[in-house]
């Protein structure tokens, strides 16, 4: 029992110490879809809101929606004028003393029953009596003075008398400026209910209202709050801003220039409608998903960015580039559909999705780059592990590829792969040193002169094991090249003699001399390489499968192979690009494939094709390849390869060089070198060596990019020389951005190689979780 005890309480110890060393994660819930708050414009003076919906609705805090009857308006800003009203006021003026005034007013009061207060008169030493209440119009002025006449009170004056409004709104609007911070809006946007409001009636003097014009009474209007604009039906006509279409409302309020700030306000799906088209737009939907994942988390993790500017982000690379209605295509509407509310998050937490257009082939730790680490953005290959990379575009063949050790050899394995395209016999299932070595059987022999005799438009020759040796087979090529008897007949004994001036030239029979004349002359046979013909000693395979190409070459009858540039394989299809189409073809299980290293090419049982490749290749009679050659491509095999900004190269003159660092390092004097310091995960340069008069001086992560204004900070430097003078520096890199995060176009390429986007989220963010946020 009391094992049993101990027992219990280590296991308690051990699960408390795990539990304090990795506290349990906190799953990310939002809820309900959140509103994105987009900065269109910071600086504008007039916009135009129009809709192609019946009418625009505004509507603004605390205040009911407002129904413009109109579909255009144009929305401006003003120095706040404060409402006035004109009212009318009666008087007994002029008169000498408080005592007499004091007497005036007892007797107006007794002859009318009307209120009559007593005060003196600005800037006068005489006194005045108000009579009755002030009228808000001239003809209850009128009134009111006739039935004081009628009462015996004749000599009032009626003075007319313009009055300001100190609204709530802009007592509540100059506390909000009052108390703003570091914030940039000023428009009300605050609630201006009694309980904001203060007892204090100040008035910011610098104070300005949003101005609607439009042609409807309902559409002119001024208010210090921040309006909203939308359509009628804002799901089927969007609103439209200076004539580009959004989806959700516009708001406008005025800023701390004086000037407006338009912002988009958006359900978060919404707006990604137009953000992931923006941002990837390739035909990939796996990789629009990808992208939608990465934007959604981006947006949540980014609220309130420039919350002092009263938004969220701006619609361009220093959030993400966003262009509304427009842009938006079905492929993108189905990636944010079919990932709604799907964020990647780290400990609980949503991430900060960094993406770049072409990462060069890797990524780099954020820490190298941006001012702060993060574990999920690590470092990676733009590529899948090992040989699954090239899985999706390998064309395998069920052929042993053939194994021999002689170099001479090799392209013979080439030739006789043509040949049994062409309907020549391979009698093996392997071609090797010894198949080649050894003498060809009667039933090769029999088909490669029957394929020759067919070219030539004669008859099929008997065959023998006699025809192997240099003799008999100089008498078979003689009558299907030449006239019967035109060898004998046409050289004579010196002619002869003159083509057979070799060694052995004496052990050729007397028969055959002619014959074998005759072909040496005209190219159509060869010696062995000792320069004898051993005229009875059979031809191996590989001396007939030479003779035959020498035949085939003297009559330009060699087959012919299609040639191409390949673009990635689909399906094990080989795709060749045809004019401005692409052309599919299928591979047969049997293809002779091979592959070129170095310059020769090798038979292979698999070879990748991932676009770019140079190809020569020979169909059969049912249009399916039976051979392909492969010449590799120069370009990268990453995911991104696809990406036009792969590869790049910029030449700047040593001047061009210091004059762009100076604006980020100061103090460099004259620049007399530039070095990469250090490299990060990816080569990138994370710091440079810039070493001028003044000393050495140093640059790091990001600002390299920046500072140099290159595509990216993945580069090696080349530097020209006048002297000991550098004189230029040209920088030869891959990539396009800042290399951090998710490669839109690497993603592309894993899609097209079936690659799904929550791999592909996992992949280029380290240790991430998909999670439902909403």
């Amino acid at each position: 029992m009391k094992l049993r005890h101990l027992v219990f309480a280590a296991q308690v110890l051990l699960i408390t110490a795990v539990l304090q060393a990795n506290p349990p994660i906190q799953f990310f819930k939002l809820p309900a879809e959140p509103l994105i708050r987009i900065g269109l414009l910071t600086n504008a003076s007039s916009v135009a809101i129009t809709t192609s919906d019946t009418e625009l609705v505004a509507s603004s805090l605390d205040e009911p929606q407002r129904y413009l009857a109109t579909d255009r308006i144009t929305v401006s800003a003003r120095a706040y004028r404060p409402p006035t009203y004109e009212q009318y006021i009666f008087e007994i003026q002029n008169i000498p003393n408080a005592n007499e005034a004091n007497g005036v007013a007892a007797e107006v009061r007794e002859q009318t029953g009307e209120t009559a207060q007593v005060s003196v008169e600005e800037g006068k030493a005489t006194w005045k009596v108000w009579i009755g209440a002030p009228k808000e119009s001239k003809e209850e002025a009128d009134a009111f003075k006739a039935m004081l006449s009628e009462k015996g009170v004749d000599d009032v004056v009626v003075v007319a008398e313009t009055k300001t409004v100190v609204s709530n709104d802009a007592v509540a609007l100059s506390q909000q400026v009052r108390n703003a911070g570091k914030s940039e809006v000023r428009s009300l946007v605050r609630s201006t209910g009694s309980s904001s409001v203060t007892n204090s009636n100040y008035i910011d003097p610098n104070l300005r209202e949003v101005i609607v014009s439009g042609p409807s009474e309902p559409a002119k209007y001024s208010s210090l709050k921040s309006v909203s604009f939308g359509s009628y039906n804002d799901r089927v006509n969007p609103v439209r801003l200076n004539g580009k279409a959004y989806r959700g409302k516009l708001e406008v309020f005025v800023n701390s220039r004086g000037s407006l700030t338009v912002v988009n306000v958006v359900p978060l799906e919404d707006y990604l409608l137009g953000v992931v088209p923006s941002e990837l737009s390739l035909p990939q939907l796996e990789a629009q998903k990808a992208q939608a994942v990465a934007a959604r988390t981006y947006a949540i993790a980014n609220q309130d960015t420039y919350g002092n500017k009263g938004f969220d982000m701006v619609p361009t690379v220093y959030s993400q580039v966003y262009k509304g209605v427009s842009i938006e295509t079905a492929m993108g509407t189905r990636a944010v559909r079919e990932t709604r509310g799907i964020v990647a998050t780290y400990q609980g937490k949503p991430i900060m999705a960094y993406f770049t257009s072409t990462c060069g082939g890797r990524t780099e730790n954020s820490e190298n780059i941006f001012d702060h680490g993060e574990p999920y953005l690590r470092g990676v290959e733009c590529s899948l592990e090992g040989h699954r990379h090239f899985d999706p575009f390998t064309i395998r063949t069920v052929r042993i590829p053939a194994r021999v050790r002689s170099e001479s050899n090799v392209e013979l394995v080439r030739l006789m792969s043509i040949l049994a395209v062409n309907g020549f016999s391979l009698t093996t299932n392997q071609m090797t040193d010894d198949w080649f070595d050894n003498e060809p059987t009667v039933g090769e022999i029999s088909n490669w002169l029957n394929q020759l005799a067919s070219r030539f438009g004669k008859v099929y020759p008997n065959v023998t094991r006699e025809t192997a040796k240099p003799a008999e087979l100089a008498r078979i090529l003689s009558s299907m090249i030449y006239t019967p008897g035109a060898p004998d007949t046409l050289l004579s004994d010196s002619d002869v003699n003159y083509q057979l001036g070799f060694d052995d030239a004496g052990e050729v029979p007397v028969a055959s001399r002619a014959d074998i004349a005759m072909l040496l002359r005209d190219g159509y046979f060869s010696l062995r390489p000792d320069m004898t013909l051993q005229p009875n000693r059979p031809l191996t395979r590989a001396e007939f499968l030479r003779l035959i190409r020498q035949i085939l070459e003297k009559r330009k009858w060699t087959p012919t192979l299609q040639s191409g540039q390949a673009k990635a394989t689909v399906d094990g299809k080989l795709v060749v690009r045809n004019g401005k189409s692409d052309r599919q073809m299928i591979v047969r299980p049997d293809v002779f494939l091979f592959r070129m290293f170095g310059t020769t090419m090798y038979p292979v049982r698999e070879a990748a094709l991932i676009g770019g490749e140079n190809v020569r290749f020979q169909m059969d009679g049912s249009g399916a390849v039976a051979y392909l050659e492969i010449e590799p491509t120069e370009q990268t095999t990453v995911a991104e390869n696809m990406s036009p900004f792969t590869n790049w190269n910029t030449t700047l003159s040593a001047g061009e060089v210091q004059s762009r660092l100076s604006r980020y390092v100061r103090g460099i004097g004259t620049l007399y070198d530039v070095n990469i310091k250090t490299k990060g995960y990816s080569r990138r340069a994370v710091e440079l060596e810039i070493i001028g008069s003044n000393g050495t001086k140093s640059l790091k992560g990001g600002a390299i990019r920046s500072a140099l204004r290159l595509r990216e900070q993945l580069f090696v430097i080349n530097k020209r020389y006048s002297g000991s003078t550098v004189a230029s520096y040209t920088f030869t890199g891959r990539g396009w951005g800042h290399g951090v995060g998710m490669c839109q176009y690497g993603a592309y390429g894993l899609a097209k190689m079936g690659v799904k986007y929550d791999e592909i989220i996992r992949h280029y963010y380290t240790g991430v979780d998909l999670t439902q946020a909403y």
